[in-house]
């Protein structure tokens, strides 16, 4: 789990969160779970491939026209270090959302790990 923290920009975060990371790994070995990360992570990088530098090619995709039509504010909050997609694909799916905030925190794929505060601080105002 810590070299899968590491590869996410997280495992100095990660390893200070030892009930997570043991939370995770059962996580991971639930295939309904394991089904449903994967779903998530394709339905939120899905418009970006062409983006990512994973390379991913997925299947089910959220069309730019279906986050267009989001009706909803939205707070895009993001990593700047997240290996996952970089911070012009965080930008490119903020862009198409029509009442999005995007916010940078100095943090790898879990700003909620890297930056706690931060990011709840961050939330709150968005919510306000």
């Amino acid at each position: 789990m810590l070299r899968l923290a590491s590869a996410m920009g997280e495992k100095a975060t990660l390893a200070r969160h030892p009930d997570l990371v043991a939370l995770l790994v059962a996580a991971g070995r639930d295939p309904i779970t394991d089904r449903a990360a994967g779903a998530e992570l394709r339905a939120l990088l899905s418009p970006f491939a062409s983006l990512s530098p994973s390379g991913f090619r997925r299947r089910g995709r959220v069309r730019p026209d279906e986050l267009r039509q989001l009706a909803m504010p939205t707070l895009v909050l993001w990593g700047e270090r997240d290996p996952v997609g970089s911070v012009p694909v965080a930008r490119a799916a903020a862009e198409l959302i029509p009442d999005a905030r995007l916010e940078v925190l100095p943090t790898g794929h879990g700003p909620w790990l890297g930056q706690p505060a931060r990011t709840a601080a961050t939330v709150a105002d968005f919510a306000r």
